[in-house]
């Protein structure tokens, strides 16, 4: 399922929720935020859910700056640092993230992690861009939440 652009309504997990009414809040009547509107102080409980990539220019390539511990729990690796065409497992997401680079606008994906290990995982992906000049996204964060079977979820996750 892929949305786009995304309501509140179609946000099922609270902490995207919380994440997505936070990104409004700071974008304001921008129609994105920059970096410099984002306070990770300001919502600590979801940084573990978070990840941030720079976004060079066309072609587009995005560096990872970070991996917010429940991915990393969920995926079993950590891919802070590494450009995203490093990671061959993450391939399959390249084209929703030229997609939100070349127009800018969020989207909530929830699928499978296909493309991972743990292919048999739910998840839910919020994606929001951020930009400098107002034109041009040049930081993309997601919010993710991982469904584990029950008896499945690693410690410490929600």
């Amino acid at each position: 399922m892929f949305i786009s652009p995304v309501e509140i309504s179609d946000i099922d997990p609270d902490h995207l929720q919380e994440l997505f009414s936070y990104w409004q809040n700071i974008k304001g009547d921008k129609h994105m935020p920059s970096r410099k509107d984002f306070r990770p102080e300001e919502i600590p409980s979801l940084l573990p859910y978070l990840a941030l990539f720079d976004v060079s220019d066309k072609p587009y390539r995005y560096y990872t700056r970070l991996v917010g511990t429940e991915t990393v729990k969920a995926m079993g690796f950590d891919f802070t640092g590494k450009y995203l065409d490093e990671v061959p497992s993450l391939s399959a997401v390249r084209e929703r993230f030229d997609r939100i680079a070349e127009n800018g606008i969020p989207y909530l994906y929830k699928g499978q992690l296909v493309w991972s290990e743990k292919s048999y995982l739910d998840y839910y992906a919020l994606a929001l861009p951020f930009s400098k000049d107002g034109q041009a996204v040049d930081i993309l964060m997601y919010g993710t939440y991982y469904h584990f079977p029950e008896g499945e979820r690693p410690t410490g996750y929600l």
